[in-house]
């Protein structure tokens, strides 16, 4: 199942750079909007992506608090660093598993314990994502519909899971470490808005912070059905159909994926120099042995 899965996620990766070829062969002027992409606009992505990795440091940091455990930061910050490098290089979207296998054998959070948190974080990602799209697409009274509703999904969902989980299991649902986990995770797509914000400016000055909240909602829901790396034509499907909520044109939504897609391996292959100078690698690895 696993080798089926990696074939089928290398087809559509390859699917996926043949189309972008396509498209700029056959839509040469798409390619004129990167003239606008500068040094600056690369350096201001680059440091919003290092943002992002920090606020996953403390993401780490608050999940592992609802079981009353302790990560050092620097030992957080490489945990993080490696997970983001095999989040994209390894197989499928293998970043979760190695968390989880470090923090099974180094800190003794058992897989059940790390689903329940994970599963929260991943709640709190999707609730975000929908308020970023009812709030960017639709009028304030309906967005307002939109968000209640929202909460109180997430509301009864908590009620569920408290009563599904086993006592041992339960994590301390304490409403600060909630509300906490909350804001930092509102915090983390905020951040992704404004690269995503970046990114869509350079090649269409005319497009609003509203129609980024709907596009930033929408790539971030394409993250929970992609099996490959970064939702590598996952999320540029979501977005090509979902162009009725955006209003934002598909030769900008390609001139600004090949942007991201460009930086962020900037930035991974920054994190792989850290990594080596550091010696991540093989204290994760020991650890999991």
């Amino acid at each position: 199942m696993k080798h089926y899965k990696k074939v089928v996620a290398l087809t559509i990766i390859a699917l996926t750079i043949v189309g972008f070829i396509y498209y700029f062969v056959a839509h040469p002027n798409t390619l004129d909007s990167l003239k606008n992409l500068s040094v600056i606009n690369i350096a201001l992505i680059l440091f919003l992506y290092f943002l992002v990795l920090l606020i996953l440091v403390l993401i780490l940091k608050v999940s592992l608090a609802l079981y009353e455990k302790h990560i050092d930061n620097l030992e957080n910050l490489q945990l993080n660093i490696w997970s983001n490098i095999v989040n994209f290089f390894g197989p499928l979207q293998s970043g979760p598993g190695v968390r989880a296998l470090y923090l099974k054998k180094k800190h003794g959070l058992n897989l059940r314990k790390f689903l329940y948190v994970s599963l929260i974080y991943y709640a709190f990602i999707a609730v975000v994502s929908c308020i970023l799209i009812g709030i960017g697409s639709f009028a304030w009274y309906i967005a307002l519909s939109f968000i209640i509703l929202c909460l109180g999904s997430l509301y009864l969902g908590f009620r569920i899971m408290t009563k599904k989980i086993n006592t041992e299991d339960k994590p301390k649902l304490k409403f600060k470490l909630i509300g906490l986990l909350f804001l930092i995770t509102l915090a983390q797509l905020l951040i992704t808005s404004l690269i995503y914000l970046i990114e869509l400016k350079i090649v269409n000055k005319s497009i609003s912070y509203n129609q980024v909240m709907t596009y930033t909602g929408v790539a971030n829901l394409a993250l929970f059905v992609s099996i490959t790396p970064g939702a590598i034509g996952f999320r540029e499907s979501f977005l090509l159909f979902t162009q009725r909520l955006h209003h934002i044109r598909a030769s900008n939504i390609i001139s600004a994926s090949l942007i991201d897609r460009s930086v962020y391996l900037v930035f991974l292959f920054i994190l792989i120099l850290v990594a080596a100078s550091m010696h991540i690698g093989n204290k994760i690895k020991s650890t999991k042995e």
